[in-house]
């Protein structure tokens, strides 16, 4: 963090709702994160009214005042311009549409505001504070409703030239794409073209628990699908790491078995030894520890 501000205001925006934390100069997460809801608001000067209320509410819940931050950094739903904070399009939050988030927020908050794809948050999280901490080549995806994706370099934040580089959920994979297959519900359609059965991702969770084999057999499955959508980008960005996390993860002790062979029968050897594929601890607090690691990125492109 600046030598001048000891914190930093982390915002991990999301359709229904936005949790703010405070997180200081290493890290780490100050005290409580505030969440308040999105579902409700109209637009993006709502959205910008709503993350400025939680900003409020922060200050006052730690005696502090803007002099002690150095700025907010904002993991938002994208395709999203990281350069300026305009948010392009977004299936989760569509008040936010064709939005200068950037710009308004920091107008609203007299703050400095950096903007970037949640993913790409939750990746700089687990860079900065997680099981990739101090790695300098981290490749990270989110297993969920959607498919995020980021790689971290040297500590920035790989973006490309429009910002949407890793992006790649919607690559075409076998009969469909990749969130057809690594998502909720593709486990969902998975599970039902292996089995017969058509059962929610919650479901499919409690039954592996209960040691289901037809489920068991799903998640095998689920693995090696995951492994394959990772390999290009092994190949390409030849990672010290790779982390997932998600809502799908809970059932890492499930798939990781052949994700983990699955991946490491197709790399080279010096990888397969070095190659480290882990679950996410940190979860949600993720995105918004690399929310604040924004303001520490450098943005030229």
């Amino acid at each position: 963090m600046s030598s001048h501000s000891k914190y930093a205001i982390g915002v991990d925006l999301g359709g229904t709702k936005v949790r703010l934390g405070l997180v200081d100069e290493n890290y780490r997460v100050i005290g409580e994160t505030p969440r308040l809801d999105t579902f409700d608001c109209r637009n993006g000067d709502e959205v910008v009214a709503r993350i400025r209320q939680g900003v409020e509410q922060l200050l006052q819940i730690n005696n502090l005042d803007k002099r002690h931050i150095n700025g907010i950094g904002v993991g938002s739903p994208g395709p999203l311009d990281p350069y300026t904070g305009y948010i392009k399009e977004t299936l989760n939050l569509k008040a936010i549409i064709n939005y200068p988030l950037g710009k308004s927020l920091a107008e609203a908050t007299d703050m400095r505001v950096c903007v970037d794809n949640d993913a790409n948050c939750f990746g700089l999280g687990e860079q900065k504070a997680g099981k990739a901490k101090g790695m300098h080549h981290v490749i990270v995806g989110t297993l969920g409703t959607g498919y995020g994706f980021a790689y971290i370099l040297n500590g920035n934040v790989l973006h490309g030239a429009t910002g949407t580089a890793t992006e790649i959920g919607m690559l075409p994979f076998r009969d469909g794409i990749y969130e057809d297959y690594v998502t909720g519900r593709g486990l969902r359609a998975m599970h039902q073209r292996l089995a017969g059965e058509d059962l929610d991702p919650k479901t499919i969770s409690q039954k592996a628990f209960q040691g289901d084999e037809k489920v068991l057999k799903t998640f095998e499955e689920y693995g090696k699908a995951v492994a394959y959508t990772l390999l290009p980008f092994i190949a390409v960005l030849d990672p010290e790491i790779i982390v997932l996390g998600g809502s799908v993860s809970v059932n890492w002790q499930f798939f990781q078995p052949t994700l983990d062979a699955t991946i490491r029968k197709h790399i080279f050897p010096n990888q397969q030894e070095s190659l480290k594929i882990e679950k996410s601890e940190l979860g949600e607090i993720a995105a918004v520890i690399g929310a604040a690691g924004l303001l520490e990125m450098d943005y030229s492109m």
